[in-house]
């Protein structure tokens, strides 16, 4: 007890690496390059994000590029992606062609050109038709334009790391509900939570934003650091362009690092954070201490002296006078 109260007050496969995870982390890239079948593909956009009312169509430009002199014939396929399990925001691209995601679909509002032969050299603008049904529900809806040569042997869905993407974010005008919270904000070490730590290396503040809505939301803001009540710091989160998203049904987790903590102190994290398009806010906070092994052992030396001092000593001369007393007597 004494001592709590002196701490409170004391490709794609790699499409993920190369074009679809750079675009959801906030990389705007213009083209995508890569080695596809002996071939060097290029492809542009890498991000297309688009809004469209139901019972409307569009089309999606994509510009593939065979920047070698070998001529190669291509097959495109469009999947759906999901947020991944690890709260990175890396997409999870639904390999299989023929398979769509259970929410928020957009492989069933596109249509795939057929094969097609792409020369040396050649640039090629292929036309992909979106049409959005009169009853499709507001929402976003999320998916990946891809190329891989059309004789990759075997299972199309099993050879996607020879493959250049242009991910899609689509949002269909409706009920559109907006709805973020921050699912926990706190300071961790070597990946492991905690309110008290014996050194200031390595710390991170983690933020984890869970999007409840229907809808792609990019949060941003500040953190502050204080010690002792006075800023010391200030981070921004999420702060590149564009800005990463936080799919529906997701949380997705941003780590700051807390390079401006000192040795020693009482510390509070602030976070307040802006998302959707009204500017809506979230907020949260967190509380922590830096104390040192050997300020530790100093302060514990320190009670137990002062355990001595105030309990033990008097008891000990108390019966220091007894005895005399108790000798004095006997000699009478």
């Amino acid at each position: 007890m004494i001592q709590r109260r002196i701490l409170t007050a004391v490709v794609v496969v790699m499409i993920a690496v190369s074009a679809v995870v750079p675009a959801l982390k906030g990389t705007a890239f213009a083209a995508q390059t890569s080695l596809v079948g002996g071939n060097a593909l290029k492809i542009s956009p890498v991000r297309q994000d688009l809004t469209m009312d139901p019972g409307t169509s569009k089309k999606l430009v994509v510009f593939i590029t065979n920047v070698t002199s070998v001529t190669t014939t291509l097959h495109m396929a469009i999947n759906d992606f999901v947020a991944s399990g690890d709260e990175s925001g890396k997409p999870s691209v639904i390999l299989d062609e023929n398979q769509y995601a259970p929410t928020h679909s957009f492989k069933q509002f596109a249509t795939p050109v057929k094969d097609f032969t792409l020369k040396g050299n050649e640039t090629k603008e292929i036309d992909v038709a979106v049409n959005i049904p009169k009853t499709a529900p507001g929402g976003g809806y999320y998916g990946a334009i891809r190329f891989e040569p059309a004789s990759a042997s075997g299972d199309r869905s099993l050879n996607l790391s020879a493959s250049v993407g242009s991910l899609v974010l689509l949002k269909v005008n409706g009920t559109i509900t907006e709805k973020m919270t921050v699912a926990s904000f706190d300071v961790q070490q070597n990946k492991k939570s905690a309110f008290f730590f014996t050194s200031s290396k390595g710390l991170t503040n983690v933020v984890r934003f869970q999007n409840s809505g229907n809808v792609q939301l990019e949060p941003f803001g500040k953190v502050i650091l204080k010690r002792f009540g006075k800023q010391v710091a200030e981070y921004e989160i999420n702060n590149e362009s564009p800005r990463g998203s936080v799919l529906p049904d997701s949380i997705r987790r941003f780590d700051t690092s807390l390079n401006k903590v000192s040795s020693f102190g009482k510390f509070t994290l602030s976070g307040n954070f802006g998302y959707g398009s009204s500017g809506q806010l979230v907020s949260a906070s967190a509380t922590f201490y830096v104390i040192p092994v050997t300020m530790i052992i100093l302060i514990g030396a320190a009670i137990v002296g002062l355990v001595i001092l105030i309990f033990v000593l008097p008891k000990l001369i108390r019966s220091y006078n007894s005895r005399i007393i108790r000798n004095a007597n006997r000699r009478r």
